[in-house]
């Protein structure tokens, strides 16, 4: 659901304006929100696996960690700023240095280098990667307190909001690049923990409680309208985030505990699952087919015509899953021993 946000927010930019989808997709379908259910399911996913190794083997192995993540993410990314660059060449686009270096060195969420359409996606990939690098350490060697970490991040959001705002001149030197996205990521990892803990089981009413999950389906989609228009801004700057958070781990583990719900059998139906598989490799590649009319000098938007680009774009996604990430795939089961 989180890649369907994004592609969808992404083809808005591409759709006729005053039409039936453009303006539907300005009042219901956010990008940004897309991303950051990724963050949360990263953080939630990522811990569970860190667990789940330290329940059984009583150590984490950080060194394939490492491997396995850089297999993971690294192929499919640079193969595609190699295409990129290559089809900038042929179509004459005007691209610079900066433009392939920020998403290479995994740095792009900073404002270190100059950015464009066509890599400038890749500021989520950099959160996630600085996220990769300090977590696996920061959870083995602080174990029982690793909790504490997340709650210390979560809570401090609101208060570096708000100094963000007024200081613009102290964001990179306080890692907003990093942080304000990366609290998504802390709030999976912190119900991760507590999941592990026992906190959340079946038999607690909560969970099957179905008006309150479209309740937070609501008011998740509230917070990025208000917010998206510039409205309760004295509240949503500070706190829209945490509750987006809060709201969106709570329908995955709403989901996950209540298994036999219609919204668990939707999303483990064999279409929406394979989506799911290929959407790293669609999130990378949708950005070269679905490329807003006004940019380039219109050179894309002449023959990656809406909605013909969203298919492009799904078929892309499916080649570079089958070609690239398959392929490391083999490789880290070949080279890296499964726990």
């Amino acid at each position: 659901m989180a890649i369907i946000l994004v592609v969808l927010g992404h083809a808005k930019a591409t759709a006729p304006q005053y039409s039936f989808y453009y303006n539907f997709a300005e009042n219901f379908i956010y990008q940004n929100l897309g991303v950051r259910i990724f963050f949360v399911l990263s953080g939630f996913l990522i811990t569970s696996l860190l667990i789940k190794e330290y329940i059984k083997t009583t150590s984490i192995n950080i060194k394939n960690f490492f491997i396995k993540r850089t297999l993971r993410i690294f192929p499919a990314l640079y193969i595609y700023l190699l295409c990129v660059l290559i089809v900038s060449k042929i179509l004459k686009v005007d691209l610079n240095l900066d433009n392939f270096l920020g998403p290479m060195l995994y740095l792009n969420n900073f404002n270190l280098f100059q950015g464009t359409w066509l890599t400038g996606h890749t500021w989520s990939l950099a959160v996630e990667e600085q996220y990769y690098l300090i977590w696996p350490i920061i959870f083995f060697k602080l174990l029982k307190n690793t909790w504490s970490i997340c709650i210390i991040i979560i809570l401090s959001m609101p208060t570096l909001k708000v100094l963000w705002y007024y200081n613009p001149e102290l964001k990179n030197v306080t890692l907003e690049p990093f942080l304000s996205s990366a609290d998504a990521i802390f709030m999976g990892s912190f119900f991760s923990i507590l999941s592990f803990k026992g906190f959340f089981t079946s038999r607690q009413l909560l969970w099957h409680n179905g008006i309150l999950f479209f309740i937070s389906i609501a008011i998740i989609e509230m917070i990025y309208f208000f917010s998206s228009r510039g409205l309760y801004a004295p509240v949503l700057l500070p706190f829209g985030n945490l509750l987006n958070n809060i709201l969106t781990i709570f329908m995955i583990i709403s989901t996950l505990i209540n298994n036999k719900s219609i919204i668990y059998r939707f999303l483990n139906s064999k279409y929406i699952v394979h989506l799911g598989i290929i959407s790293y490799s669609l999130y990378l590649w949708q950005q070269l087919f679905i490329i807003p009319t006004y940019l380039y000098n219109g050179k894309f938007s002449s023959f990656l015509v809406f909605p013909f680009n969203i298919v492009l774009a799904l078929c892309a996604g499916e080649i570079s899953y089958q070609l690239i990430e398959k392929c490391s795939q083999k490789i880290r089961e070949k080279f890296i021993p499964v726990n």
